[in-house]
């Protein structure tokens, strides 16, 4: 008897979660019910609506990694830096689950564009060292993983080989670059 009380009692908690999500974000019924099993804490909420708005995704396209890797970047999914090698641009694509990093190279007579594709940990560790440049000329320049094409999402990847970018690859980070704000 106990056992069915028990089992009662979540299943109501459930459906309260269930129709929470439902009002508070206009999801159908089938779409609430996913949301509440991968989110099943309501504390986190805020955290999974504030990484979709900042992706420019629906709430319904954000998982766990995705609130993961946008909180410990310090909320914020995309950011622009001057380092000693040039200007290093990057965005976090929920699709491919890394960071796409384009860089204009300015380490000799004539300025380089490259893309890469990094890993969030990755990404977080370049961000928190004391100079980008040094970082990329240390651990992202030679880095064979990185530079393997075949783990490029949208992006070609680039860096230390002569496989020069496309500017219709650049026109379309530029573009998304600025579409995410």
């Amino acid at each position: 008897m106990k056992k069915f009380m028990v089992a009662d009692l979540v299943k109501d908690l459930k459906e309260d979660k269930i129709l929470r999500a439902m009002e508070k974000y206009g999801l159908s019924r089938a779409n609430a019910e996913i949301f509440v099993d991968n989110f099943p804490n309501e504390s986190t909420w805020a955290d999974v609506e504030a990484t979709a708005e900042s992706l420019g995704v629906d709430i319904t396209d954000v998982e766990d990694d995705d609130v993961e890797n946008y909180m410990e970047m310090g909320g914020i999914n995309k950011g622009e830096l001057e380092s000693s090698v040039g200007p290093i641009q990057w965005l976090y694509d929920n699709k491919a689950k890394a960071y796409i990093v384009y860089m204009v190279l300015k380490i000799s007579d004539k300025p380089r564009d490259i893309i890469y594709n990094i890993e969030p940990s990755i990404m977080k560790e370049w961000i928190d060292s004391e100079s980008m440049g040094e970082y990329w000329n240390n651990r992202i320049r030679s880095n064979k993983d990185i530079e393997n094409a075949a783990s490029s999402s949208d992006f070609p990847i680039g860096g230390c080989n002569d496989n020069l970018l496309d500017p219709s690859v650049v026109s379309r980070f530029n573009t998304r670059f600025v579409a995410i704000s």
